[in-house]
């Protein structure tokens, strides 16, 4: 009786075990995709604004008030580096800690 016990507990927290990295991984590449398409967002705004303007957006800030980009802060921090306004700036997104 305790052997059976004893499997079906180890199967258990097997299975939950199993449960929680799928879980987590799935949430893992969620975060990833949303990050991507934020970035992308980035780059599709600031090509818009050199496009039409003639120079890449000086920040982040200029694109959410003249092309309609949405950024959550809450949630990503953003390295918009810019060398130059005819020089296509460097985009890196990060996902700040503890924040879905």
């Amino acid at each position: 009786m305790k052997k059976h016990s004893f499997t079906a507990i180890t199967f258990i927290l097997l299975f939950l075990l199993f449960l929680y990295m799928s879980v987590k991984n799935v949430n893992i590449r969620r975060d990833n995709e949303k990050t991507h398409i934020l970035e992308d967002a980035i780059i599709r705004s600031a090509v818009q604004a050199y496009a039409i303007e003639g120079f890449y957006p000086p920040d982040i800030e200029y694109m959410e008030n003249n092309y309609g980009l949405i950024v959550d802060h809450e949630k990503y921090v953003i390295s918009y580096n810019i060398f130059a306004s005819n020089i296509m700036p460097e985009v890196e997104i990060f996902l700040k800690i503890g924040k879905d």
